[in-house]
């Protein structure tokens, strides 16, 4: 039977930073699902709110956008504690990668 993490393990004196990588401790990828949610409802957004107001849209700037947000969020997630550095290295590639077709498809 699997032992899993409960409060009773947590104490008071880990903090918002104990907390937040409780979920962590269980499933490591808990946050990078997270954040590729928030990835996602962002490319969304700013796609679908850029087809509205300029009736034209461009789903490469979006990811862009996108990208940069969750670059953001993910280093203060690992500043804090609960963003590991393998989950760090996948999202600054994804900023990478994103960035570059954007900038190299004439878009940028």
């Amino acid at each position: 039977m699997a032992d899993f993490p409960n409060f009773d393990s947590w104490s008071s004196s880990t903090g918002i930073a104990g907390l937040l990588s409780l979920p962590n401790s269980t499933y490591p990828y808990f946050w990078a699902w997270i954040l590729a949610g928030i990835w996602i409802i962002i490319i969304l957004n700013t796609f679908f709110r850029e087809r509205r107001d300029l009736s034209k849209s461009n789903i490469l700037s979006s990811m862009a956008v996108a990208s940069l947000a969750i670059l953001v969020l993910a280093t203060i997630g690992s500043l804090v504690g609960f963003i590991s550095l393998e989950i760090m290295l996948y999202i600054i590639a994804l900023f990478i990668v994103t960035g570059a077709i954007w900038w190299f498809s004439g878009s940028g």
